[in-house]
C-alpha cells in the first residue's frame, strides 16, 4: 500500500491557524483561537497543531514536510507568551523597540518625504539580517516541537501563498488564471498579479509595502476609533450610511492618496508611506462625520481595486479571476469585482486573510515535492470549510451529566433535530446550532452558528443586545439554498458564493424575506448559497424552515460572544448560552432549553 503524503502548514501570526493536507486535500485547517478562547490569537498554534495530527491518526514524524507562509517572519513567542530560545526574547524587545522608533521616523518622513528611501533600504536591510536571523531560530523550535529535522521546514514567499491558497483551492485550478493578492503587507510586498496555469507560476507585477490600500483602510479603522486588524468590516458596514454628495466631497480630497502607477497600472503608488496613515488623518480628516470618512475611504478601495482588476483583465485577456489577502475580506469590494463586465469567472478565496495562507504553502509544498518526486499528482480544489473537530452525542451527553447542565435546564434527545429546530424558527426562536465538524475561518457556516427567522426585525434587537453586542449599524446576513439563489440574489453570472465571500444586490422578495438578514441601508444580501451535497443537515433544517415559512433561508450569524472566537464544542457553546439571554441550543441530537 503506498504511503500517503502529509503536508503541515504552520502559520503563527495573527490568527494563528494550521493546515493539515494528505495527498493534495486539505483535511484539517484550524486557527489557535479557537482552543485557548483569545480572538485573532498570535503566537505558536500547539493545540491546533496537535489536534490536526490526532485526526490524521499520525504522529509529527510521519510528516514529510513542514511549511511556512512566509520567507521572513517577525519573532512570535513560540510557547506560553514565551520562547525558550533566549535569543528569539532579545529581538522580540529589539524589534519592539524599533516600532517605538518608527512611529517617530514615520513622524518625519511624512513631513519631509524625501526621507523615505531611507526607510525603505532600512527595512530590507533589516528584513535580509535580523528577520533571517529570527525566522531560522523559529523554525528550529518548531523542528524541536515537532521532533523533526530542521531540514524538513520550507518557507514560501507570503504573497505566493496567497495565491496559491486561491488558485488551487479553486475549481479552476487546472486552467490559466489571473490571480491577484492584496494584503496589508507580506514579505515586504502589499499586492501581487500572478498568471498561473496549471503548475506554472508567473508573477507579472508586484507592489512595495509602502504604497499598501490594505494599510490605508487599517488605519482608518483606528482612526475612527475601532480595533485596527479586526474592525474593517465595521467600516464596510457603516459605509452605506453617509450621504453621496458628502462622501464625494471627501473623495475628490482623498482620490490620489494611492492611485495607479503610471507606467505599470497593476502596481499601487501612493502619495506618502501608508504605514503613516494616521499623521495624514490626524492632520487633514478632522471635524469629519464618522459615516462620511467610512463612505469615502470604501469608494477608494473599491475604485482603486476594481481598477486594478480590470486594467489586468484588459491587459492579459485572461478573465477568470481569482482573489486572495485580507483585503479581499471586504465583501463590498468583492461585488464591485464580481460585477465588472471583463470579469467572466471570479473566486474569492474563502477567509481571505492570512489564516489561510497556511493553506497555499502546503499546496506549494506539495507541488514541489511532487516535482522533486518527478510524479504529477493533483490538488484538490477545497470544497466546503468543515475542517475542524467534531463531537459525539456520547461525549456531549456525559458533558451534561458531569457539569449538571441536565439539572439545570430542560434537556431533551430529539432524533430529527433539523426539524424541530426549523420549527422553532419559524415560531419566532432563535436557536444556537452547534453540531459536526467545526467550520474554518471567519464565516460561521451552519455547523457554529446562531439561528433565526430572517423576515423577522424583532430577532434583531434580541441577538445586538441580548447576545452578540453588535454595533446598531452593522448587518446579518443569511444562508440561502442554492435552488433558491435566483430568488433573492441579482447574480446574472451565476458567481458561486458558498462562504460569504461577496455581497449582491437583492430582489423584491429578498427585501420582504430576509428583512432582517441584509444591509438595512443599501439593501444587499452577503450570503452563504448552500448546496445540499456540502452540509446535508443543515440543508434539511432549511428545507424544512421553507416548507413551514415558504423562505428558502435563515439568518445565520456566527455562535460566540463579541469578542470572542466562534465556539469551538460543546463547552465553548454552554459558555456562550449561559452567557447570554439563548434561550435554545442545540447540540448534535441535544436541544437544551433555559426554564422560563
Amino acid at each position: 500500500m503506498k504511503k500517503s503524503i502529509y503536508i503541515l502548514g504552520i502559520y503563527n501570526g495573527h490568527n494563528a491557524t494550521v493546515t493539515l493536507l494528505r495527498d493534495g486535500k486539505i483535511i484539517a485547517c484550524v486557527s489557535e483561537e479557537r482552543f485557548v478562547g483569545v480572538k485573532n490569537y498570535q503566537g505558536f498554534p500547539k493545540k491546533s497543531i496537535d489536534w490536526s495530527l490526532s485526526y490524521a491518526g499520525i504522529s509529527s514524524k510521519e510528516l514529510d514536510l513542514v511549511t511556512i507562509p512566509f520567507t521572513v517572519e517577525v519573532p512570535i513567542y513560540v510557547e506560553d507568551g514565551k520562547s525558550k530560545d533566549n535569543s528569539i526574547n532579545i529581538l522580540s524587545f529589539f524589534y519592539r523597540s524599533v516600532s517605538l522608533i518608527r512611529s517617530l521616523w514615520g513622524k518625519i518622513v511624512y513631513k519631509f518625504p524625501y526621507f523615505r528611501p531611507l526607510g525603505w533600504y532600512a527595512y530590507m536591510f533589516a528584513a535580509k539580517t535580523v528577520g533571517k536571523y529570527v525566522t531560522e531560530r523559529q523554525n528550529q523550535s518548531i523542528a524541536d516541537y515537532l521532533h523533526i529535522p530542521v531540514k524538513k521546514i520550507v518557507s514560501f514567499d507570503h504573497h505566493l501563498c496567497h495565491a496559491a491558497s486561491a488558485y488551487f483551492g479553486s475549481n479552476f485550478n487546472r486552467k490559466k488564471a489571473l490571480v491577484f493578492t492584496l494584503d496589508g503587507e507580506g514579505d515586504g510586498l502589499c499586492s501581487t498579479v500572478s498568471i498561473f496555469n496549471s503548475d506554472t507560476i508567473v508573477r507579472i507585477a508586484s507592489t512595495p509595502r509602502e504604497n499598501s490600500i490594505g494599510y490605508i483602510y487599517q488605519y482608518v479603522t483606528k482612526f475612527l476609533g475601532m480595533k485596527p486588524g479586526e474592525h474593517e468590516y465595521k467600516v464596510m458596514g457603516l459605509a452605506p450610511y453617509a450621504k453621496d454628495i458628502d462622501v464625494l466631497k471627501l473623495f475628490k480630497k482623498i482620490k490620489n492618496l494611492i492611485v495607479l502607477n503610471s507606467r505599470n497600472k497593476l502596481v499601487f503608488h501612493s502619495r506618502f508611506n501608508t504605514l503613516d496613515t494616521l499623521s495624514y488623518l490626524t492632520k487633514n480628516i478632522q471635524f469629519v462625520r464618522f459615516d462620511v470618512i467610512a463612505g469615502a475611504f470604501q469608494k477608494l478601495l473599491e475604485d482603486r481595486v476594481s481598477e486594478w482588476i480590470n486594467f489586468g483583465v484588459n491587459k492579459t485577456k485572461i478573465n477568470t479571476v481569482i482573489c486572495s489577502g485580507g483585503v479581499f475580506m471586504n465583501v463590498k469590494a468583492n461585488q464591485r469585482v464580481a460585477t465588472l463586465p471583463s470579469v467572466k469567472q471570479v473566486y474569492f478565496m474563502p477567509s481571505a486573510g492570512d489564516e489561510s495562507a497556511a493553506i497555499g504553502a502546503c499546496y506549494l509544498a506539495y507541488q514541489a515535492l511532487n516535482k522533486t518526486q518527478m510524479t504529477n499528482l493533483p490538488a484538490y480544489p477545497i470544497k466546503d470549510l468543515y475542517l475542524g473537530p467534531s463531537f459525539s452525542d456520547e461525549l456531549i451527553g456525559k458533558l451534561l451529566k458531569k457539569e449538571g447542565y441536565d439539572k439545570k435546564y430542560k434537556v431533551n434527545i430529539i432524533k430529527h433535530i433539523e426539524k424541530h429546530v426549523a420549527s422553532l424558527l419559524s415560531k419566532g426562536e432563535i436557536v444556537a446550532r452547534m453540531t459536526g465538524r467545526m467550520e474554518f475561518g471567519a464565516r460561521a457556516l451552519g455547523n457554529r452558528s446562531i439561528l433565526a427567522n430572517p423576515s423577522s426585525l424583532d430577532v434583531i434587537r434580541v441577538i445586538n443586545e441580548q447576545i452578540k453586542s453588535r454595533d446598531f449599524w452593522m448587518p446579518f446576513a443569511p444562508t440561502i439554498l442554492y435552488e433558491r439563489m435566483h430568488d433573492y440574489c441579482i447574480n446574472p453570472k451565476n458567481i458561486d458564493a458558498p462562504y460569504m465571500m461577496a455581497s449582491f444586490d437583492s430582489t423584491p422578495l429578498a427585501r420582504e424575506h430576509f428583512k432582517a438578514a441584509m444591509h438595512p441601508y443599501d439593501f444587499t444580501l452577503r450570503p452563504q448559497i448552500l448546496r445540499k451535497e456540502w452540509n446535508m443537515p443543515y440543508h434539511a433544517l432549511i428545507k424544512e424552515f421553507e416548507r413551514l415559512t415558504g423562505i428558502g433561508g435563515v439568518l445565520n450569524t456566527s455562535f460566540n460572544l463579541h469578542g470572542y472566537p466562534i465556539v469551538l464544542g460543546p463547552e465553548e457553546a454552554l459558555f456562550v448560552f449561559e452567557h447570554s439571554s439563548i434561550h435554545y441550543l442545540a447540540l448534535e441530537h441535544f436541544l437544551i432549553e433555559k426554564n422560563d
